[in-house]
């Protein structure tokens, strides 16, 4: 090869060179310069993403500070099914780590996906065992878990949430926002494998704000001896279910409302969405001669009847166009007061036509019947009352005595709530307080009056009527020693769905009272569904009124004077929730020197006030106190009680 084709190779390889050089170069200059921005965006956006942190929910408690919601610190446990390569002694152990059926461990890890969860909310305790496997593909990412310490108490009040942490029933749903706190977004970038890690290796300088707490106005140890009262009616009676609302006449606040049957919100998903149901606000029913204290105070308001004034019961049976008026025992003559006393369907629909439609029907309006009670929780109904413009006779003997009107228990025991209090409409409420992480209140829930129904001489000429009927009438097992109870039973016929008409064997039997009836400090409503060895409302519905309301009165701290003067309220006792809610928790019926009731209480709250009372306290199991020995009242020789604790009290 000559010297001349020799340079000739070199400069044509030169400039190959050159122009691979400047094409690159015209490569690089259209990359970063013209199409930079657009570039860098696009590996942003496949290297590293915004990830959302959330806070820790915030606590739900009970008037005295009870917890009966907490958030606790957890695990979301996430697995690459194409980096696992264990085998099945280890999809055994993690299913038992995880709490998993193993066959749902055996479908995750032989899915095709990339990425899976195999649970999102799994104990620390757990995760470090299972971390210290060193699996591989196994991971996971902080997260909170809900946890309910009161098990089934409250659930249906209560709620629960869902595995991405949003509530989906109950006061979980209600407060939601104000639970879930603050959300703020991480910057992660991604490995080669797809894995997060924080930019720069270290962790966020903040934590995103905390969920409010909330608290509730109801009182978790009445609570719980609603519910045990409750479930052993509807268990004793072989019920199908069974509803109880307790309030504070005065105020509206909700201290107590239970449904039978329960569920555990810590494991909603193993009961039906009929058990997720609050039956006290979503449930309409026909409330039966319950509802004759309505039409007594629109008779004794307009002056068409006076308490004395006899009316012909017909011995029973009274015909009105083609139907005919029953009364479950045949009567001759009684007084209005007695027609009310012993529930005379007849007489109550005879003094509904001296009264009129028009009359009538305002009055139920007035009540707030046939439409939502506005309490600060969600699906409530509004109950059903006909159109008074389309009332005709029949209508207007019927709703005398209940039936044609469907009202949930939260409405009628508002309307109860506001014969016993004066006349006043009080709207109810469950929500006391919600208060920022920072102990800033945020809300305060307060007495909201919605208008005068009844003139206090009406309402008092009402309560004077319903006293008669736990003394002398229907009511009588509603009955507490030393205190003066105001009520009225109800035995409602249900509808058969299946032909439309009433049902020959289901009823609803329900009693509602309040105590001490001159100055009420609590009311309370219980409904059984479908009885079935006992019917009346007297009989099935009135004794658990009975252990509930003496109960609530002594965690009130409303004592019956033994002077007698009327009833008496204590005074509220030291400050401070906890002092204050044992030093009130005194019961109705303890003679001097004798033992009170603990039942119902929590260990610390049963020792506390055992301390303050001089007795001395043998301790057996744990949780809340099941039974005590002696039995309340019980005067023993010595002051020693045996308290025994169960998860639930029987």
């Amino acid at each position: 090869m000559t010297g001349r084709s020799m340079r000739q190779r070199i400069a044509n390889t030169a400039i190959l060179f050159a122009a691979m050089f400047a094409a690159l170069g015209a490569r690089a200059v259209h990359l970063t310069i013209l199409q930079g921005a657009a570039l860098t965006e696009r590996a942003t956006r496949q290297h590293q993403e915004s990830v959302p942190m959330a806070a820790q929910r915030g606590p739900i408690v009970d008037r005295y500070g009870e917890p009966l919601a907490l958030s606790r610190e957890s695990a979301a446990v996430y697995l690459r099914p194409r980096e696992w390569a264990a085998g099945p002694d280890t999809v055994k152990t993690v299913a038992r780590l995880l709490n998993m059926p193993q066959d749902a461990v055996l479908q995750r890890v032989s899915a095709r996906a990339p990425f899976v969860w195999l649970s999102r909310q799994v104990p620390l305790d757990r995760w470090s065992a299972l971390e210290g496997m060193k699996l591989p593909g196994i991971g996971s990412e902080p997260a909170h878990e809900r946890v309910y310490p009161h098990g089934a108490l409250a659930g249906q009040v209560l709620g629960f949430t869902g595995v991405d942490g949003h509530g989906l029933e109950g006061v979980e749903r209600a407060l939601d926002a104000e639970l879930r706190g603050e959300v703020e977004a991480v910057v992660v970038g991604h490995d080669a494998r797809g894995r997060q890690f924080v930019l720069g290796g270290e962790e966020p300088e903040s934590l995103p704000r905390a969920g409010a707490e909330i608290e509730l106005t109801i009182d978790a140890g009445l609570q719980r001896v609603a519910e045990v009262e409750l479930e052993r009616a509807v268990r004793e009676q072989e019920a199908r279910a069974g509803t109880l609302v307790a309030l504070d006449p005065q105020t509206g606040e909700v201290l107590a409302m239970a449904t039978v049957p329960r569920f555990d919100p810590n494991q909603f998903a193993t009961a039906s969405a009929d058990q997720w149901r609050n039956r006290a606000i979503t449930d309409c029913y026909e409330p039966g001669s319950t509802f004759k204290a309505f039409l007594a105070a629109a008779a004794l308001g307009a002056g068409v009847v006076r308490p004395e004034d006899r009316i012909a019961c017909e011995n029973g049976k009274w015909a009105v166009g083609n139907r005919v008026i029953r009364d479950s025992h045949p009567h001759g003559v009684l007084t209005f007061a007695d027609v009310i006393a012993e529930s005379s369907n007849i007489g109550a629909a005879k003094v509904a036509e001296r009264l009129g439609s028009e009359r009538f029907g305002h009055v139920l309006q007035a009540f707030g019947f046939g439409k939502p009670t506005g309490v600060d929780l969600p699906g409530e109904a509004g109950g059903l009352l006909r159109p008074i413009e389309r009332w005709g006779r029949i209508h207007l003997v019927t709703n005398a005595f209940g039936q044609g009107i469907a009202v949930t228990p939260l409405q009628l025991a508002r309307g109860f709530a506001a014969i016993a209090n004066g006349g006043h409409l009080m709207r109810p409420y469950v929500i006391r307080r919600v208060s920022g992480p920072d102990g800033t209140v945020r809300y305060s829930g307060h007495p909201q009056d919605e208008g005068q129904v009844l003139t206090p001489k009406t309402a008092a000429a009402v309560t004077q009527l319903l006293i008669r009927v736990t003394e002398v009438g229907t009511g009588k097992q509603a009955r507490i020693d030393g205190f003066t109870v105001a009520g009225k039973t109800g035995t409602a016929q249900k509808v058969d769905p299946r032909t439309g008409r009433y049902s020959e064997r289901d009823r609803m039997s329900s009693f509602v009272g309040y105590v001490p009836a001159d100055d009420p400090a609590l009311l309370v409503l219980v409904v059984i569904d479908s009885p079935r060895k006992a019917t009346y409302g007297g009989v099935v519905a009135a004794p658990v009124f009975r252990a509930v309301a003496a109960a609530g009165l002594a965690r009130r701290g409303v004592l019956p004077r033994g002077d007698g003067r009327p009833d008496e309220v204590l005074p509220v006792g030291p400050t401070g929730p906890l002092l204050r809610q044992v030093s009130v928790a005194l019961p109705a019926t303890v003679a001097p020197g004798g033992v009170p009731s603990f039942v119902g209480l929590s260990m610390r709250e049963a020792l506390v006030r055992a301390h303050a009372e001089g007795w001395q306290v043998h301790v057996e199991g744990s949780g809340y106190v099941a039974r005590q020995e002696p039995p309340p009242g019980a005067v023993p020789a010595d002051r020693i009680v045996t308290l025994h604790f169960g998860a639930n009290v029987s």
